[in-house]
């Protein structure tokens, strides 16, 4: 009697923990971005560009006062520092749930992060293969977007002046 009574509580214990069988449920992700910044063959050692960041921008800037403005008030988010010589790098954001209007990839000149007037714009996410038409991506909660990658080139590389 014992053991029946062992088997029928560890059965219902099983069966209050165990309520979704062999699939457990989806672990919830943390809200951001995944992607690569792929550099053109064009892209020298010797380039200007001393660093690259790849920035997310809520609203595409205005104007270089406007792009200034949104830097410190916090709404533009960057990826760590990438070294301009590689081929390829992989990037990840931890972004807010929301549409993000620009994705891209920004370049340096100057050793110096805050000199804003060195800063260039090297590359754009997006889809239509037009670095003027910034592909808008939208950030639901819980969820990532991947494959945000961005081709970046010396050759429309243009001071951020909006």
């Amino acid at each position: 009697m014992k053991a029946i009574i062992i088997i029928a509580g560890v059965a219902l214990l099983l069966l209050i923990a165990c309520d979704h069988g062999l699939n457990p449920e989806a672990e919830d992700l943390t809200p951001g971005i995944d992607g690569a910044v792929i550099l053109a063959e064009d892209w020298e050692e010797d380039s200007e560009v001393r660093e690259l960041y790849v920035a997310v921008f809520q609203t595409i800037p205005q104007d270089a006062d406007d792009a200034i403005s949104q830097f410190f008030q916090g709404r533009i988010k960057f990826t760590e520092l990438i070294p301009p010589f590689q081929i390829e790098y992989s990037f990840s954001i931890d972004l807010d749930p929301g549409t993000y209007e620009l994705i891209a990839c920004v370049g340096i000149k100057s050793d110096n992060f805050f000199d804003f007037e060195s800063w260039v714009l090297s590359g754009v996410y997006t889809e239509t293969n037009n670095p003027l038409e910034p592909t808008p991506v939208t950030i639901e909660e819980n969820g990532r977007v991947t494959d945000i990658d961005i081709q970046a080139s010396v050759v429309y590389t243009i001071p951020l002046d909006f």
